[in-house]
């Protein structure tokens, strides 16, 4: 990878309401990068975005690196997280330097990536009450899991309301990225995804940086968030009939 002095431009490409494009905005707004921010439309998806993320079929967020006049797009949040990390090493270090704390916090990023962000859509989008309550469960599990994983592996969060403590790292990152989201499943579901009695650490570190996200002009207000997926589940609908 190319030194960050030869870097002449940062570019990102996300989508309002992306939980995950938000996780790569506040990873670069928690290190300071200036960066242009491209807005698509994930109905009708841009040709420069099919082409920076062929893998993925035009999935946001890519981070685009221009160095020496040539494209070099990054996909995958996680992926891009890190590298915003160690590219731009200036504190807050999102991940641990001690090397079982960063492994620690990798496997559990990759666990929330991999295992509960997936259920998401299917609850939002579930058939019936039967289903979607089951899928809810489920979703909870997975978070107690979670919940139960990190307290175990970052005890330091008694000192502050982030799972490392005082300061954001990249667990707190992603699941404060995915706030709103939360909201809008309890919304949905008619109870409490992530409550702060039964995941005290998770329910701290959400609402710890989606106030320091709000600084950033990334968040969404939940309620409109709702209001668009509804309106994109409605459409099947309306086109069978």
């Amino acid at each position: 990878m190319a030194a960050m002095s030869e870097t002449t431009e940062v570019r990102l490409h996300g989508a309002w309401g992306s939980a995950h494009a938000a996780m790569a905005r506040n990873a670069l707004a928690l290190k300071g990068v200036q960066y242009e921010y491209v807005e698509e439309d994930l109905d009708n998806k841009s040709e420069a975005l099919l082409r920076l993320n062929p893998v993925h079929h035009g999935k946001v967020p890519v981070l685009v690196l221009v160095v020496d006049g040539r494209r070099r797009p990054l996909a995958e949040s996680l992926v891009i997280v890190e590298y915003v990390d160690e590219a731009w090493p200036e504190s807050p270090a999102l991940l641990p330097r001690e090397p079982r704390a960063r492994a620690a916090a990798r496997f559990w990023a990759r666990f929330f990536h991999d295992e509960v962000s997936p259920l998401s859509r299917p609850v939002l989008f579930a058939d019936g009450e039967a289903e979607r309550a089951e899928l809810v469960r489920e979703m909870k599990a997975r978070m107690a899991v979670m919940e139960a994983g990190i307290a175990e592996d970052f005890p330091s969060g008694d000192e502050g309301p982030f799972v490392h403590g005082r300061s954001p790292g990249l667990l707190d990152v992603i699941l404060g990225s995915c706030a709103a989201g939360t909201r809008v499943l309890s919304a949905v579901s008619g109870e409490e995804i992530v409550d702060p009695w039964t995941m005290p650490r998770v329910h701290a570190s959400m609402a710890a940086f989606d106030q320091l996200a709000a600084g950033f002009g990334t968040t969404v207000p939940h309620e409109h968030l709702l209001a668009r997926l509804l309106q994109r589940k409605a459409r099947p609908r309306a086109a069978a009939a």
